[in-house]
């Protein structure tokens, strides 16, 4: 069986449970221990985190990380734009998920804000561009964790998952996921993480009766 994928960050590690890479985004910024963490602090953070979400690969984090270090003004930058796609994508997710009740309008108006993100964060840069960082210059390479990301959340909008994406049901998560399960809906991000919680704060909910 195939180990899940893990994020190690300053902050602990996050393992990729979205289902996709535009989910696992999403999921760097949630509720922990009742606060909120940012997984993605800084655009090196953004580069490590790139890997197991497999939008990047090791040998093009590197290199990006060396250009960086000339270039960190723009690379600030990039870091930026990158939240503000993942606002935009929270944002959607917020009211697109299944098992959230939202309005048709507000759905539709967070679709075209999501769109519009995309289109924002994909730039000018052509395909070439962004499958091979060799053939791009310095300015657009440090913008490639951004237009990955760009491209990842256009997939999840143009190949939506069986329309059954879901928002973790436990309190303080706000993480999302793809639902594959066959026999019932899955309701939290993992059984030994969010649903244990969940399981214990119901029994402990059942015996203070």
């Amino acid at each position: 069986m195939e180990s899940t994928r893990t994020y190690v960050s300053p902050l602990g590690s996050m393992r990729m449970l979205g289902g996709a890479p535009a989910l696992d985004l999403a999921n760097t910024l949630h509720w922990r221990d009742g606060n909120e963490v940012d997984f993605i602090a800084s655009y090196q953070d953004l580069l490590a985190f790139c890997i197991p979400a497999q939008l990047l690969s090791e040998a093009e984090a590197r290199s990006l990380k060396r250009l960086a270090r000339n270039h960190g003004g723009l690379a600030g930058d990039v870091h930026v734009e990158v939240l503000t796609l993942r606002a935009s994508l929270k944002s959607w997710l917020m009211r697109s998920a299944r098992n959230l009740n939202t309005s048709p309008a507000a759905k539709s108006a967070s679709l075209r804000d999501m769109k519009a993100s995309i289109a924002q964060a994909s730039g000018s840069a052509g395909l070439g561009e962004i499958l091979n960082l060799a053939s791009a210059s310095a300015t657009e390479a440090i913008h490639l964790p951004l237009r990955r990301s760009a491209a990842a959340a256009a997939m999840l909008l143009l190949f939506p998952p069986g329309n059954d994406i879901r928002r973790c049901e436990a309190n303080h998560c706000d993480g999302f996921f793809i639902n594959e399960s066959r026999s019932k809906p899955r309701r939290w991000c993992s059984m030994d993480g969010c649903g244990n919680r969940a399981k214990a704060a119901r029994h402990r909910l059942v015996h203070r009766k």
